[in-house]
């Protein structure tokens, strides 16, 4: 069983288990069967039938009751006609019952109930039908209770025959309960004896089947926790025996553990290569173990670029150590010219900013003109406003003065009308006589009124003309004045413009010279800056140098593919590495420390 697959000592284990379960339930299956079978005929040979002579007794009891109450109410016609009629159905029922019941008895029963039977046909029966029978023709009390009496012992001896074949169908009930009670606990006897049995087995076989699974996974998970949790992923003499053995197994945890050894074999190997690049052993060769073997195929890329790398790092250490000389004697000279340099732009930026401080006064003057202008121009525009504001209100005064004239025209025509009403009123005073004396006197002063509010009319109407004619050329003057004012806004207007465009000339003038000198300014600071920086790098040149021979010292540790270690420079120290041999008969070797863990 070691040599089978785990799925199939799973199957194996299982399969016995179920077996046994289904013979043990076949079994019982089986048993209840035959017990169902043997109640089933038990009931059908013998308790359908008792139950059938039960009913037939309990009809013929029925008859007797009857005979009693026809005895007791003979005086009744009616009650008698349903006595007769009651006691000829009960003996019908029974009869048809024994017929029923006959069919089941065996043939040593028969005789004796047909005796029974013979008894009821000629005696009990007939009895009864001669007490039936005097229901019609006149009840005679006292020779129905001598037929019964004489009937009485037929009947006891007819149901006692009966309660004797009963009594043996009882008997054989009986012995069917009691072999189908002996049955059922052979049964349980059977089944509980396969169930220990099955239990028993089945927990041998979980043990025995957990135990091939879980020893050699104990020992695997083991050895992977200490591998994950700590990195270590040596193995004492024993675990590398046992592994060795676990490996030979031909199912799948054989397997896993095989192929976990090859794994943390390949593992070891990457592991010692590391260890030698670590130690600056760059002319390793990394063995892959196919193109899939994603670690041996990056660590190979490794050590190639890493050699490649310091390969090129100490050719580039060379050229660095020549070209750091060059660059300090470049910057020694460098050096030397920007300081001159700054003295040139020293003097350069001296002048300019004399050059600054004029232009800055000019601006300052133009600047002020700009304002005076802007104020003049400001004046001018008041002037100019006010102006127009008076062009308005003459013309106000002018529109003001025709609606006046308008109005003195209206007074004049009333004038008129009064003096023609008061004309009227005159020559109707006349007319009237000496009635009219008083109304033409009154017509009288309303005429002389007339005349005075015309003349008074006319005098304020030629004061308005003289008016409107001398705002006319108010108005006239003011407009004039007004296209004079609007010139003047004008020439000042362009004059501002011109005094601000000088303004700001001067200031960005101003400005530039500003900005110049600013620049003038850094740029000697950053000469300044060069020339101390052509000196410091002249120093970091020299020091560069230094540091690129010590970089070729450096470099110089590492063993590069296709390459020798320079003579006369030291070389790294490489920690020694031990190896523990497997068992000879083992056919697995196991790493302890740095070794193989492939073969197996």
């Amino acid at each position: 069983m070691k040599n089978l697959k785990v799925s199939a000592k799973l199957l194996l284990g299982f399969g016995i288990i179920a077996a046994f379960t289904i013979a043990i339930g076949l079994a019982g299956v089986i048993s209840l069967l035959t017990m169902d079978a043997t109640y089933t005929e038990a009931i059908e040979t013998h308790g359908y039938p008792l139950a059938i002579m039960a009913a037939g007794i309990s009809d013929l009891q029925n008859t007797v009751t009857d005979m009693r109450d026809a005895v007791i109410l003979k005086d009744d016609p009616e009650v008698l006609r349903e006595i007769d009629a009651s006691a000829r159905g009960d003996l019908q029922l029974f009869e048809n019952s024994m017929e029923q019941y006959r069919i089941s008895l065996a043939d040593s029963d028969l005789t004796l109930f047909d005796s029974g039977m013979k008894i009821y046909h000629e005696v009990y029966k007939p009895s009864i039908l001669e007490v039936l029978g005097m229901i019609g023709t006149g009840f005679d009390e006292a020779r129905a209770i001598d037929i019964l009496s004489k009937s009485r012992l037929a009947t006891d001896d007819m149901v006692e025959i009966f309660n004797e074949t009963m009594d043996h169908k009882l008997e054989l009930l009986e012995k069917a309960a009691a072999d189908n009670t002996a049955l059922s606990t052979t049964i349980f006897t059977i089944v509980l004896i396969g169930a220990i049995v099955a239990t028993t087995l089945a927990v041998f076989l979980g043990f025995y089947i957990s135990g091939l699974i879980s020893k050699p996974l104990i020992t695997l998970a083991a050895f992977m926790n200490r591998a994950g949790t700590t990195g270590d992923i040596t193995l004492s003499p024993e675990d590398v025996e046992n592994i060795g053995k676990l490996a030979q197994a031909k199912d799948e945890i054989g397997q896993a553990i095989g192929g976990s050894a090859g794994f943390v074999g390949h593992v070891t190997n990457i592991a010692h290569s590391l260890g030698s690049l670590a130690d600056g052993d760059f002319s390793i060769e990394v063995k892959t173990l196919s193109e899939a073997d994603t670690m041996g195929q990056s660590l190979h890329k490794v050590v190639d670029n890493l050699s490649h790398m310091f390969a090129d790092i100490q050719t580039s250490t060379t050229q660095v150590s020549s070209g750091s000389k060059q660059v300090a004697d470049g910057a020694q000279s460098l050096a030397q010219g920007t300081t001159e340099q700054a003295a040139a732009i020293q003097q350069l930026s001296s002048s300019i900013s004399e050059i600054a401080e004029r232009t800055k006064a000019n601006a300052a003057t133009a600047e002020r003109t700009s304002r005076l202008s802007a104020t003049i121009k400001a004046n001018a525009e008041k002037g100019s406003n006010q102006m127009d504001e008076m062009i308005t209100a003459v013309k106000d005064i002018n529109e003001a003065s025709n609606s006046i004239s308008k109005i003195i025209k209206t007074i004049d025509d009333i004038a008129f009308q009064t003096n023609i009403l008061a004309l009227n009123a005159a020559v109707e005073a006349a007319r009237a006589g000496q009635h009219g004396k008083g109304f033409a006197v009154v017509a009288e002063e309303v005429r002389n009124l007339a005349s005075k509010s015309a003349e008074a009319a006319k005098d304020t109407g030629n004061m308005i003309q003289n008016s409107m004619d001398k705002a006319e050329l108010g108005t006239r003057i003011a407009g004039e004045t007004a296209e004079s004012l609007s010139e003047i806004v004008s020439g000042i207007n362009e004059s501002s413009v011109l005094v601000a465009e000088i303004a700001e000339s001067s200031e960005a003038q101003s400005l530039g010279i500003s900005q110049i000198n600013t620049g003038i300014d850094q740029v000697a600071q950053v000469t300044q800056q060069n020339s101390a920086t052509a000196e410091e790098s002249a120093a970091a040149s020299e020091e560069m140098s230094g540091q690129s021979i010590m970089l070729q010292q450096l470099i110089s540790q590492f063993k590069i593919k296709g390459s020798e270690t320079q003579p006369g420079l030291p070389t790294a120290a490489r920690p020694a590495r031990k190896q523990l041999d497997a068992p000879a008969d083992s056919g697995f070797e196991v790493p302890v420390g740095n070794g193989d863990f492939g073969k197996y």
